[in-house]
């Protein structure tokens, strides 16, 4: 507390002073130091913290002490003008969506209604992946769908699982060669577009701190490259591990860094570059998993100090530099559903916002919009922004929602739980390669003669980190929305047949029949054909939805592609 680098006697005298106060002193050393667990009041809880400490090195509460700590660690800092668009991912969300040549099961297809909804929502900027063999093409269309909308975005790497056990001469080649093309490629466009050298490096393998220096490799390497292209692009450089920020230091230095450019600058000289971390809590190792589970938030005193830590490791680390490089957290958030407390949500919220500005620390939510059922997601296609959210986020309540797709998977990248079949016995293949309708994959129904069966997609049962929350689901109907039911299909034999049917995914009742509707059935001809069927739901809205394809009883092989409800 007196700021000699040890918890002894002489910061016991400095509690003692401060024993039933219930403001802190305004003693950036000391006093201010001794409410250790963010209660309001110095007392014996404050006592017990000091005691588990004694004898350790450090301080035992500054990862909760706020406003002071963030002037004190900004008052040395050596300002530079860093790049304008450093300011806009201060207020972003994650759009986490897939393309038509590369995605995964859980995810919606990019949208440039997305964005809008976005824009109009009062966010600044956008984050989104891209997996390292995605298409130049069909990113640079969110590239331009964000800066239409007066978004910028940053575009951040999946890098490749098998990095991990290459020899890293060969990754940090890779990633540098992915790079200097991009950087190529995208020069002309402005400095609102930003790159995000790679996400989580322990997600595709890198967990041990062993080959965190290795990490280091494939960031500087990447940096290097896309700096010999373009000199003044904004970059940010995650931290090792899922981009935690207490390996910052001493990773995320000039000792790791060692690029340069335009001369001899480099790494701590860049102003156009900023760091990235991540953190979501508290969760389920602090031993109370609000941000990442159901559980409620615990008292102040628990789970303020947690946040804070994470906060604070930044800034300390900007702190121990000693300049003013832009930190954004591209990722935090926390499960919302509807059994959530709406006030525990605005306590948790605006906590992280006031700490956030407080050490000048820029964030993107995660995430806006992947799926209506996604536990972080707080856009839902039929229902809009999670308001109670939204209104600590950007403080706006926006009053148009746009005509969005609701259906996950809708090109068929991968198996997973997305599309399922009624019976084995029909069988289901992904097919890849140019022969897709659309993008790079579509599904391959193979029907047996005299089985009857449906393909469908309903509310979708996971595990790991996609179990769900409580009460989401995924596909609704609103009442009085007029919806269509869009599908790009061919059959082997120019004579095939499906019926298209919504149910309520709960009792399976029929909601709407194609074959009711129409008195027919629907021809699959030898071609590919995109048909489109217009639905008026004038029932009550029902919020647990199946989509569902009936293939009849009829010997067929069906190819399916690019499928879409949406509100017309």
């Amino acid at each position: 507390m007196n700021c000699d680098g040890e918890v002894n006697f002489d910061d016991f005298f400095l509690l003692a002073d401060d024993f039933g106060k219930t403001t802190m002193v305004e003693n950036e050393c000391a006093s201010s130091f001794t409410d250790m667990n963010c209660d309001g009041e110095v007392n014996f809880n404050d006592f017990f913290q000091f005691a588990n400490n004694f004898g350790n090195e450090g301080n035992p509460s500054i990862s909760c002490f706020d406003g002071t700590l963030s002037v004190t660690l900004s008052q040395n800092l050596q300002q530079r003008t860093n790049a304008l668009v450093f300011k806009k991912l201060n207020n972003g969300v994650n759009i986490d969506t897939s393309l038509p040549s590369s995605g995964v099961w859980p995810k919606l297809q990019h949208e440039a209604a997305h964005f809008k909804a976005a824009a109009d929502a009062g966010f600044t900027s956008v984050r989104v992946f891209m997996p390292f063999g995605a298409s130049i093409e069909e990113t640079e269309r969110q590239i331009v769908d964000a800066l239409t909308n007066n978004l910028a975005i940053v575009i951040c790497m999946w890098g490749r699982g098998s990095w991990y056990q290459s020899p890293i001469e060969s990754a940090t080649e890779q990633i540098a060669a992915r790079w200097a093309e991009l950087a190529k490629y995208w020069k002309k466009y402005p400095k609102d577009l930003v790159f995000e050298i790679l996400n989580e490096p322990a997600g595709i393998g890198f967990k041990e701190e062993r080959r965190y220096g290795e990490v280091m490799q494939l960031y500087n390497a990447a940096v290097q490259a896309i700096r010999n292209e373009d000199a003044s692009r904004p970059i940010l450089i995650g931290a090792p591990g899922s981009n935690d920020p207490e390996y910052l230091d001493p990773y995320v230095t000039e000792e790791y860094l060692t690029y340069t450019f335009d001369g001899n600058k480099g790494f701590y000289d860049d102003t156009n570059t900023g760091v990235a971390i991540h953190f979501y809590s508290p969760r389920h190792e602090d031993g109370f998993n609000f941000a990442m589970w159901t559980a409620p938030l615990p008292a102040n005193e628990k789970w303020n100090p947690i946040v804070l830590d994470k906060i604070t490791t930044a800034s300390q680390w900007r702190a121990r530099i000693g300049i003013h490089i832009p930190v954004i957290t591209t990722e935090w958030g926390c499960w919302s559903f509807p059994g959530r407390s709406n006030d525990e949500m605005t306590e948790w919220l605006s906590f992280h916002m006031d700490h956030f500005k407080k050490h000048d620390i820029g964030n993107m939510w995660y995430t806006g919009i992947q799926n209506n059922q996604r536990s972080y997601a707080i856009f839902d296609s039929e229902l809009g922004w999670n308001q109670t959210v939204l209104d600590q986020l950007t403080g706006i309540n926006p009053q148009i929602l746009p005509k969005t797709s609701q259906i996950i998977n809708s090109e068929f990248h991968q198996e997973g739980p997305a599309w399922r079949v009624t019976t084995e016995k029909i069988a289901k293949e992904y097919v890849y390669g140019e022969h897709a309708f659309s993008g790079n994959s579509m599904l391959k129904l193979t029907v047996p003669e005299g089985v009857e069966g449906q393909l469908y997609q309903q509310t979708y049962r996971a595990d790991a980190e996609y179990i769900g929350a409580p009460g989401r689901t995924l596909l609704h109907l609103i009442e009085g929305q007029i919806y269509r039911i869009s599908f790009t299909a061919a059959s082997e034999d120019g004579k095939g047949r499906v019926r298209i049917r919504l149910r309520d995914a709960v009792d399976m009742r029929v909601l709407y029949d194609s074959y009711e509707a129409d008195k027919e059935w629907i021809h699959i001809g030898d071609e590919a054909e995109t048909h489109t069927i217009l639905y008026v739901h004038n029932a009550q809205s029902e919020m647990d939805v199946r989509l569902e394809f009936d293939v009849g009883s009829k010997e067929q092989v069906l190819y399916l592609d690019n499928v879409v409800l949406m509100r017309n």
